[in-house]
């Protein structure tokens, strides 16, 4: 890059990287002409991978739907915790604002619905993600569209009333009925027909259409079971403030924005959990959760940004545990709002954003340059495809075709940071954006008055992230950017500009066939990238600060399974 180059971008990043204040964003500036979009990205696939080909299309075809019986690979009915503690002491940046597992999904959210809720089957994050029993200790596909269960008969709710077919069958029902509420468990990533008890403990779901990932649908997202007989009791609104789940740990207090208080669930068919409770407290400011793990007030703080680490590493019964997230950060646009309405415009805005300088300077290297929007590491991706391009001169050029007049655009981002390094990045963003001409302006909003701010239809762009949550591209591709998803359901992104990818996405859901599938997800990534409704910038690795005396290891979704083969106490 030209030595001119290199002090102009200085220069503009200057002023936007000097109130961050922190030893990141001050890397982020003096590193700020260094890499293209023609580097390698850093190793670290997520450790949620199944098989998938190392580049280009599958090798194999697969014709006919998955049969048999679930693999082995459960935890023993009863699992020895070992040692126990009176009290585990978590703290987060943020809480969700309810706990229906069903209605809506987030960060925050995840990693408590999966201590509370199980689902009927688990992915195996040591074991590649294979397919292991929960509630469901076998299953068969009898037809393509015909998948059988046979579920477990040791299983208590928290109130002490035994699991059935029933509790499954409410909860995919609910689904079907197409209930306005659930926001995450929709037909368009359930694609169930009906759901039959065959008695107490056998269910049968059959799919609107043949369903290439439906087993995996049953450990993902949403697929948490529910207890009918309480939920209809107590209603749906008082359910998402006080649930019951069949998990380890047992919700006994939720103050919203604030902490939640767990107990012990002794009777898990899993084996009791290492610790008598469980306090998830808010602490938003870093500075302030990072204190807390080193003076001892908790055991566990997440969201540890890079920064922080090499210190942390040096406090004494501190340690640091890393996942690589099958999560995307990105951002997704209005095309409500002008100018976001013309496709060039849209182009340039992702053109002129350098991930590179990002990925290594802002998170120094703890996030991954992406090769667009997908996941290495999981079924169907595709090392071929480029690096997400950053390209200036071509955004300015896009500027020009699309007859650009130097409007505002508003970056609305969360304060405090929801995503780690949410506010540096958008800075350093929005000073990369005036570097081609376009007006940015960056709003900060209370993290629970984003999505009501940008259902205004008023700003322009925010943050947002997409989760992986079945290692398939049907999991984010359709789950997140989908017909049923918020961004066209509000017109976000416009139903013209999508049609094209919804006929491609419903092709690609709806066929076993591997290469066909495949083929069709190239097509999807070209066809999002084109129209641009939103735009990736990485993939973060995330970091947990602990005490030396808890042995738990994350995994590369949000979870925090406190599940005794995963927690334990030195």
């Amino acid at each position: 890059m030209k030595t001119t180059t290199l002090i102009g971008r200085r220069a503009m990043m200057r002023g936007a990287l000097a109130v961050a204040g922190s030893t990141a964003a001050a890397a982020l500036l003096a590193a700020c002409g260094s890499g293209t979009a023609t580097d390698t990205p850093k190793a670290g696939a997520s450790a949620a991978a199944t098989t998938a080909p190392a580049t280009g299309a599958p090798t194999t075809a697969a014709t006919t739907a998955t049969t048999g019986s679930a693999p082995a690979g459960a935890p023993a009915t009863a699992i020895s915790a070992g040692k126990t503690i009176p009290e585990l002491r978590i703290a987060v940046a943020a809480l969700p604002d309810a706990m229906d597992p069903q209605e809506s999904i987030s960060n925050v959210g995840m990693r408590i619905h999966y201590f509370t809720f199980d689902t009927l089957i688990r992915r195996d994050f040591f074991n590649n993600s294979a397919l292991v029993p929960s509630l469901a200790t076998e299953w068969k596909r009898t037809d393509d569209k015909t998948l059988e269960m046979t579920l477990r008969k040791d299983v208590l709710w928290h109130d002490g009333t035994p699991f059935t077919a029933a509790d499954v069958k409410y909860t995919f029902d609910r689904i079907i009925a197409k209930d306005p509420k659930l926001e995450v468990a929709t037909p368009g990533y359930f694609p169930l027909d009906s759901v039959t008890m065959l008695d107490d403990y056998r269910v049968r779901f059959v799919s609107t259409a043949v369903d290439p990932v439906l087993e995996k649908r049953f450990a993902g997202l949403g697929a948490q079971i529910i207890p009918a007989a309480y939920h209809k009791q107590v209603g749906a609104d008082a359910f998402r403030l006080k649930p019951i789940g069949t998990g380890p740990y047992k919700m006994v207090e939720f103050v919203t924005g604030d902490h939640m208080t767990f107990e012990s669930f002794d009777k898990y068919f899993g084996g009791a959990p290492a610790a008598k409770k469980v306090t998830i407290k808010v602490i938003g400011e870093t500075a302030t959760r990072m204190s807390a793990l080193i003076n001892g007030e908790v055991d566990i703080a997440t969201n540890v940004p890079p920064d922080q680490i090499a210190s942390l590493k040096g406090k004494k019964d501190v340690v640091i545990k890393q996942a690589p997230l099958a999560n995307i950060q990105l951002l997704r646009f209005d095309m409500k709002v002008k100018p976001m309405d013309n496709r060039f415009v849209r182009q340039a805005i992702n053109l002129a954003i350098d991930r590179k300088t990002l990925t290594d300077a802002l998170w120094s290297g703890d996030a991954i340059y992406t090769r667009g929007f997908q996941y290495e590491g999981e079924d169907y991706y595709n090392a071929a495809r480029p690096l997400t391009p950053f390209d200036p001169a071509k955004a300015k050029t896009l500027l020009q075709q699309g007859g650009y007049a130097n409007e505002q655009i508003t970056y609305l981002a969360q304060s405090p940071n929801y995503y780690t390094f949410e506010k540096e990045a958008a800075q350093a963003i929005i000073e990369m954006w005036k570097a081609v001409g376009i007006n940015g302006k960056l709003e900060l909003v209370e993290g629970t008055l984003q999505t009501k701010t940008f259902q205004e239809n008023t700003r322009q762009i925010t943050t947002w992230s997409a989760t992986s949550g079945t290692a398939d591209p049907d999991g984010y591709l359709w789950r997140n950017w989908g017909p049923d998803n918020l961004q066209q359901k509000n017109g976000w992104w416009s139903a013209e500009s999508a049609a094209k990818y919804n006929q491609l996405g419903t092709q690609a859901r709806s066929i076993l066939d591997k290469s066909q599938r495949f083929d069709l997800y190239q097509q999807m990534l070209t066809e999002w990238e084109t129209e641009a409704p939103g735009t990736t910038l990485y993939i973060p690795k995330e970091s947990y600060g602990l005490r030396s005396t808890i042995d738990w290891t994350p995994y590369p979704l949000y979870y925090m399974d406190l599940r005794a083969y995963n927690f334990k106490v030195k």
